[in-house]
């Protein structure tokens, strides 16, 4: 088993609430929770996740179902030193921010190279948007410096739809200096649901770094 696996596992206890995100390395550690058949309550925000958990026996609870969830895992695609994160790639943002919201500790597990001092200026900043409201929100962010590209689906002509209905749009900038004023900016306009940047969400991260396991943050 990888050690990063090993040190998530050793902070799972007997009746906790354990949240599983998406992304490759969160999809190990399920599989190693459920050979152990840890005593354990499990939720997630991700569909694909959920299916998972269940094709290997595990039940998965609805969010309204618990109250608190002990430990969330999840991915990122970006990091900063301060632990804020970029979780733009799976599109499901929106969920996750609640699912974290309501965790007491919001892990990320992810690779070393995965952190840096800033946030990595190739990983967009991803929006969830009202249809009706993306012309003006991409004219915002014209305003601001970045460029926008709607998500278009691979499957069906269109755009990526969420769970909600809504349409997913990707901003890149030149760097990420000025994230939270460009991230409150575009919070704030009607229309936008969420963005992918997690600001003072994440508690801990557990950085793999080939052998050993690199901890950032504290479990409260």
């Amino acid at each position: 088993m990888e050690k990063i696996l090993e040190k998530a596992i050793s902070l799972i206890k007997p009746q906790m609430t354990i949240s599983f995100g998406g992304g490759n390395t969160v999809n190990r550690l399920i599989k190693e929770v459920a050979k152990q058949k840890l005593d354990i309550k499990v939720c997630t925000p991700s569909e694909v996740t959920k299916k998972n958990c269940q094709s290997l026996g595990m039940s998965v609870l609805e969010l309204d179902q618990i109250k608190q969830i002990d430990l969330a895992f999840d991915g990122c695609d970006s990091l900063d030193e301060n632990l804020n994160a970029l979780k733009s790639n799976g599109g499901i943002h929106t969920f996750e921010r609640i699912y974290a919201q309501q965790a007491k500790n919001y892990i990320i597990l992810a690779p070393k190279e995965r952190m840096r001092s800033q946030l990595d200026p190739d990983v967009f900043l991803c929006l969830e948007v009202v249809e009706a409201a993306i012309p003006q929100v991409c004219s915002v962010v014209s305003e601001l410096g970045g460029q926008a590209t709607v998500r278009q689906s691979s499957d069906i002509a269109g755009m990526v739809r969420t769970k909600l209905g809504n349409g997913l749009v990707d901003y890149t900038f030149d760097n990420w200096d000025q994230i939270e004023t460009i991230d409150q900016r575009l919070s704030s306009f009607n229309g936008v649901v969420s963005t992918s940047y997690f600001h003072g969400l994440v508690t801990a991260a557990l950085l793999a770094d080939n052998d050993q396991v690199i901890v950032k943050g504290s479990l409260k």
